[in-house]
């Protein structure tokens, strides 16, 4: 009985040693560039616009809104909070997909509804795209983000029927609010 407590205790001895204890796992670390496109978006922002006339809206309605944009805990998530006045509206996820080497932008609506699309920066510009159904019928969305200056970007969204033309949808530019 003897030997067997000491042989148990000296097997534990063993395994606790350093030398046989093993590395834990590296942390991770959010992607460089998400941080690079993105840093710029932190703050709050006041956007403003118009529909435009096109297959998928009559346009010449105004639009405004207000988003308040940090990075979550980690810097892996860009989090994008939207407000129509006071009423909280929608919430955005930016995120970059280290598989398929992508940025994502994934908005979820207080009515419900989810939409996501993908995206790719080139130097002051950002393309984001989906393909969806409107009216049971599929469409190729695209939108289209300027960074003008530290306070300023411009932004405009297209959709295209399978087979057509991209239609404008609606422009706009935001502001950076102090």
């Amino acid at each position: 009985m003897k030997a067997i407590l000491v042989a148990t205790l000296l097997s534990i001895a063993l395994l606790a040693t350093p030398a046989n204890a093993q590395s834990s796992p590296q942390a991770r670390k959010p992607n460089p560039e998400l941080r690079a496109q993105n840093d710029y978006f932190v703050g709050t922002w006041k956007l403003t616009g118009e529909t435009k006339p096109s297959p998928f809206t009559p346009g010449g309605q105004k639009f405004e809104s207000t988003e308040q944009l940090e990075w979550m805990p980690g810097g892996f998530f860009l989090v994008a909070r939207s407000y129509d006045g006071n009423k909280w509206v929608g919430m955005t996820v930016i995120a970059y997909d280290e598989n398929a080497k992508v940025f994502t932008h994934t908005t979820y609506s207080a009515n419900g509804d989810v939409e996501v699309l993908k995206g790719t920066a080139e130097g002051d510009t950002e393309t984001w795209s989906a393909d969806r159904q409107v009216k049971g019928k599929p469409v190729k969305e695209r939108m289209t983000i300027k960074k003008v200056s530290p306070v300023l970007y411009t932004f405009k969204f297209e959709m295209a029927p399978e087979g057509a033309d991209w239609s404008l949808v609606y422009e706009g530019q935001g502001s950076k609010t102090p």
